[in-house]
């Protein structure tokens, strides 16, 4: 179940940034610290916790990355029909 699992999620998993809070995830179920994990993965203590937070909210779906679109445009409409 070690390698052959992170191959096969990574098959499935598209987005790079939920693979890796998968395998995050999953280490922490392995009996890794919290700490141990985020220095792993190369993230800080903080944005792990973060992670785990919304796994044990919303499983899966809870690592999905939920961006609000970035910065607003700075067009108006009037400017993007013009585009």
């Amino acid at each position: 179940m070690g390698r052959k699992w992170v191959y096969e999620v990574k098959k499935l998993e598209k987005d790079i940034r939920v693979f890796q809070r998968l395998y995050f995830i999953r280490r922490l179920c392995r009996g890794m610290s919290v700490e141990e994990v985020a220095g792993l993965v190369g993230v800080t203590k903080a944005t792990g916790y973060a992670w785990l937070k919304r796994w044990n909210s919303n499983g899966y779906e809870g690592l999905i990355p939920d961006f609000g679109g970035g910065r607003p445009s700075k067009l108006t409409e009037e400017q993007k029909e013009e585009l």
